[in-house]
Formats: structure tokens, sequence, C-alpha cells
């Protein structure tokens, strides 16, 4: 369950559409709203992208989803800090939902299992990202430039 909703992006999906949108158009933003249709940038493997409420750093979080739009993408790897200190320091989940006021997102149960196979350091921890803003505010985004996807 989102963390921040109302705090740091909006709580309501038109609302949360329109302040997307305005982060793309923003001066400081890409200034058109996503998709691209070049591929200029190649295969992009990853962005780093802030993590503060969308009125802060928004704008500038959207210069990366723009960039990833025109991109046909099978698999998201969101990789935030742990800032409350609870559950395991490197966690995944087991598969569920992410939820967000766009809808839900499914976890790739599949993918994690492999990653923490794969590494030591990384556990399942449901408690890890019970108050953690750091990834729940990387979604809507994407599922506003992946088409909920």
């Amino acid at each position: 369950m989102p963390a921040v909703a109302g705090q740091f992006y909006e709580i309501d999906s038109e609302l949360l559409k329109k302040r997307i949108e305005s982060c793309f158009l923003h001066p400081v933003g890409p200034g058109k709203i996503p998709p691209i249709h070049d591929d200029k940038f190649g295969h992009i493997f990853g962005i780093i992208s802030p993590h503060a409420g969308y009125m802060y750093s928004g704008p500038v979080a959207a210069h990366g989803y723009y960039n990833c739009s025109s991109h046909e993408v099978d698999l998201v790897v969101i990789i935030g800090p742990n800032h409350h200190g609870l559950g395991s320091g490197i966690a995944t989940l087991n598969g569920g939902i992410w939820n967000s006021p766009l809808g839900n997102v499914e976890i790739d149960g599949e993918a994690a299992r492999l990653l923490s196979k794969e590494s030591i350091l990384v556990d399942f921890s449901e408690e890890a990202h019970r108050l953690e803003h750091s990834i729940e505010v990387q979604v809507p985004f994407l599922q506003y430039c992946l088409k909920n996807e």
C-alpha cells in the first residue's frame, strides 16, 4: 500500500495524471508529454530518478521517464534506500502487488526470487517497504509512461 500518496503526490488518479503531465510540461521538465518516437538514446539500461515529492522533484524525474517512454520494457527493477531502517536493509518482495492511485502493478515474483538467489544480501521483507517512499514515488511515473503495463 502507498505510504505517501496524498503527501508526495496526489491520491486521486485524475489529479495525479494531471500532476505527472504538469511535470513533463514544466519549464524545468522536458517540455513535452511522452512518448517520444525516436530512439536517440539507444537502449536504456537505467535511469537515476529523484524520490522527493512531485512538487519538488517531479519535473526533474520527468526527464528520465520521458526518455524511457519510447522503449519496450520487459522488466523494471527499482532500487531505493531504506530510509526508516525497518526490515531488511536490502529487500525485495516475493510477488504481490504495488498499489498506486493509478492502479495495481504486479510484482514479478520469479524475477525477485532469481535476484535473491543470485545475492546473499537480498532478503524478502514486506516490513522494509511498509513506510518507504523512494520506490513508491517511481511507480505512478512508470504507470503513466508505460501505459500501466
